[in-house]
């Protein structure tokens, strides 16, 4: 159907002027391209590898990755396209896209060394399974965000083009079974066993039971209808093992691990997206540290309900399911928090108590500690004694300043032995450091009872 006239009236009467939409739009970019001198070498190459008139017949999505997310998605998308697509043609266009500069790399570091992952390149790629055209370019802007844009043709049902990358990332991704932090930076976690941590037995089974044993056969509590995710919640005062247990566990586990600290949430939807992640790569155990700094104060000591604190509650039992997430918490103040994070199945279904350590306990830590340096006559009676309200961070200080002490009254021989005096000073030196930070033990703190 022809389109209308444009109609103008004159002092002479009404004039009709031939109207074209299509006529003019083409005018215009015709004119666009003569104004703008160089061609745009990208919409060319596009034109041509989907064998199109113009770059209007195809349809585009765009992604936005932000800098965190870049090292990860960049390897994945890597890995993802050698799989599953035929790349015809890689090239980097500039800003303008109207010259070819070269791709573009930044190096990564990755727990299996550094890579270089490209952040600026248009990739010209057929899936395999089909021969589907897609074009996908990246494009660096502000710093090391990346703006993605997936060019296809308007048949093509892109929602199975973003769930096949998803479904790469859940199964075959850098974050499976890696270890990294709240800015999804890969770390290292010490090396640390169950010999390096001084727990009863009843501790020992408990977390053996909840979170060793139940991440290996997980798919066991799955096809029973079971619930898959575990909460478990470290209490004690500072110094007693908690972060150390936690070690100890992350070196236990195949799994992926995610490690919060409490400085690393500032804001809100931090949290859920942490746990989005957590449930795509399970399974996942998710370290949060010092939890009551976190956002778990309770809700009368903090004036009303915490923003964070209700975030971390939903992740934990919320409308999402948190099949294959376990989570490990510690906190140096259990009193401090909310009842509805820690009175509840599902959010944590388990508490173990780290108390300062009786008398047994603590001759058990020194001797421990001792035995990897050269010592001798050591009268642990006194020690024990008067270390009376120490953790067992207190202990091993202990012995460190010792041996220092000895290597220097030695000369730094390698040889050199520890002995009573160096003991009995380095242990008044932090009884010393204790009074005058104000750390002595509060007249409620608990033991631990060692058993042998």
């Amino acid at each position: 159907m022809p389109e209308a006239p444009i109609t103008i009236d004159t002092p002479l009467g009404e004039v009709r002027i031939p109207f074209s939409e299509n006529a003019v739009l083409a005018l215009a970019k015709k004119l666009m391209k003569v104004s703008e001198g160089e061609p745009n070498l990208f919409e060319e190459a596009v034109v041509d590898f989907f064998g199109v008139n113009e770059l209007e017949d195809t349809t585009s999505d765009w992604l936005f990755w932000e800098e965190s997310r870049v090292p990860i998605y960049g390897y994945d998308l890597k890995g993802w396209l050698h799989q599953d697509f035929i790349i015809e043609n890689t090239v980097g266009f500039s800003m303008n896209k109207r010259k070819t500069t070269g791709l573009q790399y930044c190096q990564f570091s990755y727990p299996h060394g550094k890579e270089n992952i490209a952040i600026r390149a248009s990739y010209f790629v057929r899936r395999k399974s089909d021969g589907t055209p897609f074009v996908i370019d990246l494009c660096p802007v502000d710093g090391l965000h990346l703006e993605v844009q997936i060019i296809h043709l308007p048949e093509t049902q892109i929602k199975d083009f973003h769930e096949s990358f998803e479904g790469y990332g859940t199964t075959d991704g850098i974050l499976n079974g890696n270890t990294v932090n709240a800015k999804l930076q890969f770390i290292q976690i010490d090396e640390c066993g169950w010999d390096d941590v001084v727990l009863t037995p009843e501790q020992r089974k408990s977390l053996d039971s909840n979170i060793i044993k139940f991440i290996e056969h997980i798919e066991l509590f799955g096809e029973k209808s079971l619930p898959t995710s575990r909460g478990c919640l470290l209490t004690g005062p500072p110094g007693t093992g908690k972060t150390l247990t936690c070690s100890a566990i992350m070196n236990q586990v195949d799994s992926t691990i995610i490690y919060i600290t409490s400085d690393d949430i500032t804001d809100r939807g931090q949290i859920s997206e942490l746990y989005e992640i957590a449930r795509k790569v399970s399974p996942t155990i998710v370290v949060v540290e010092d939890i009551d700094t976190l956002g778990g104060i309770d809700r009368n000591r903090a004036g009303g309900d915490h923003p964070i604190l209700g975030e971390f509650l939903n992740c934990l039992a919320g409308v999402e399911s948190n099949s294959g997430v376990v989570t490990i918490a510690t906190t140096n103040y259990p009193e401090y928090l909310d009842k509805a994070l820690v009175d509840r199945p599902g959010r944590f279904d388990f508490r173990i108590d780290f108390g300062l350590p009786d008398d047994k306990l603590r001759k058990h830590i020194l001797a421990k500690y001792l035995s990897h340096f050269n010592h001798k006559n050591i009268e642990f009676k006194p020690l024990i004694k008067d270390t009376k309200g120490m953790t067992g961070a207190h202990l091993k200080e202990m012995v460190m300043m010792a041996y220092m002490e000895s290597l220097e009254a030695s000369g730094y021989k390698k040889n050199t032995k520890i002995t009573q005096d160096n003991l009995e000073k380095s242990m008044k030196t932090i009884v010393t450091n204790r009074v005058k930070f104000n750390h002595a033990k509060a007249p409620n703190d608990t033991e631990s009872v060692f058993h042998q």
